[in-house]
């Protein structure tokens, strides 16, 4: 997990939030986003899903589970998608299946 504290710091410096903002924003003593950065403590889950909402990324990411972050509006249009009906998730499926395939035939030949 020690790709935790740079991710950490790193995100942190992009939102452009000092330690006492983020450690404010979570609700914990600045000490701790500093303890958190330098690997000497470990967030609990709460406090790991609180950093993750802040700096805007996912649990994953930010423990250093997977590399790319995934885009908001796509997560947000894949849980609207599992709310429908199987058939009409199927229809959507294929059609977005189709248009991928056709999106990756036309940059593979330019």
């Amino acid at each position: 997990m020690s790709d935790f504290k740079n991710r950490l710091a790193t995100l942190r410096k992009l939102k452009q939030l000092s330690q006492a903002e983020l450690a404010e924003k979570i609700g914990v003593h600045t000490n701790i986003i500093s303890r958190y950065e330098r690997d000497l403590a470990k967030p609990s889950m709460e406090l790991a899903a609180k950093l993750s909402e802040v700096l805007e990324v996912s649990l994953d990411y930010l423990v250093g589970k997977v590399d790319q972050e995934l885009d908001k509006d796509i997560v947000e249009q894949v849980l609207s998608l599992q709310q429908l009906p199987k058939k009409e998730k199927e229809h959507i499926l294929f059609t977005l299946n189709a248009l991928i395939r056709d999106a990756k035939s036309r940059f593979a030949y330019t």
